[in-house]
């Protein structure tokens, strides 16, 4: 099992930032449309740097992929349990947009490197399955999938068919070419090296390092504690949808499939990650409720420190 005490670290750095940026929104150092421009420099400058780096630099194993896969099928399965939720407690378009995102999509890198790393030390072949599925498996389809869904729900005026053609805009946008530039580097194995890569590469890593700074502090800046209790039975939802069912769908399947126990430990503590943080910057950037998203998230990292080890020793 993971060292508590790592995870309870972990989970307390990441509040605690948020906690900073709401303490500064609230001594007037920064203010609410603040999150505006964080939210700009994480879609435009921070997050497609840090998914370049990550990805070029990630030794693709397809003989493994199929394990990304079960990842990617559950991701699904809760984006549509969460889409289920939302219509069952009638939400509006743009809280219908947050809540699909925040019960879909988790830290697998964040925390989930850090937890294998505690779980597995020096177990190479544990780490590279927790890139191949967190890049692979969450990576990519959050930052296509999960934009195209905020633009989609933050679309208020027009047609469905006028959504579609906003969200389809996304493979225009700098996260989009990352991915495919990063996925590129990986397949073909180009050079991250030499005078001008890397420089280049070296660049990208230092604005990719201030990508958690960023969305803490976007995530802070829109936090509001004041009627928190109203939001109570959507947190129960995301909770229950994000840490509990999703680890039990990725578990499931394994049953049949005669895995080695490390492997399922593996997909299991990826799974059970809080709500991803950058889903309160799609939010922020494509028109979704991006107040109820960093409520979402602020919950369930909180709960994961509870969640994370049951689910484990369970499953």
């Amino acid at each position: 099992m993971p060292s508590i005490s790592t995870l309870i670290t972990s989970v307390i750095v990441l509040l605690a930032l948020i906690c900073f940026a709401a303490f500064l929104r609230h001594r007037g150092f920064l203010k609410e449309e603040h999150g505006g421009v964080f939210a700009k420099l994480v879609t435009h400058c921070t997050l497609p740097a840090l998914i370049f780096v990550s990805l070029a630099h990630t030794t693709i194993h397809w003989a493994e992929a199929w394990l990304a896969l079960i990842m990617l099928g559950a991701e699904i399965l809760a984006l549509t349990l969460g889409w289920l939720a939302a219509k069952a407690l009638r939400m509006d378009r743009a809280s219908t947009g947050a809540m699909v995102l925040v019960s879909g999509f988790g830290s697998s890198s964040l925390l989930g490197y850090a937890l294998i790393s505690q779980a597995f030390p020096g177990n190479v072949a544990a780490m590279t399955e927790a890139v191949m599925i967190s890049e692979i498996g969450v990576g990519p389809a959050l930052f296509t999938l999960g934009t195209m869904i905020a633009i989609y729900y933050g679309e208020e005026e027009g047609s469905p068919e006028g959504r579609v053609k906003a969200a389809l805009a996304f493979f225009k946008s700098p996260i989009f070419i990352s991915v495919v530039a990063g996925l590129a580097w990986a397949v073909f194995r180009l050079p991250t090296d030499g005078p001008v890569m890397s420089t280049l590469i070296q660049v990208m890593k230092a604005a990719g390092t201030a990508n958690t700074l960023m969305v803490t502090l976007l995530v802070g800046v829109l936090l509001k504690f004041r009627g928190i209790g109203a939001v109570a039975l959507t947190g129960a939802a995301v909770a229950l949808n994000k840490l509990i069912l999703k680890p039990v769908m990725i578990w499931l399947p394994t049953l049949a499939m005669g895995l080695p126990d490390w492997q399922v430990k593996v997909l299991v503590l990826e799974a059970a990650m809080p709500s991803a943080l950058l889903t309160v910057a799609l939010c922020r950037s494509y028109g979704c409720n991006a107040g109820l998203a960093s409520r979402m998230v602020f919950l369930t990292t909180a709960v994961s420190a509870v969640t994370i080890p049951i689910m484990f020793s369970l499953l």
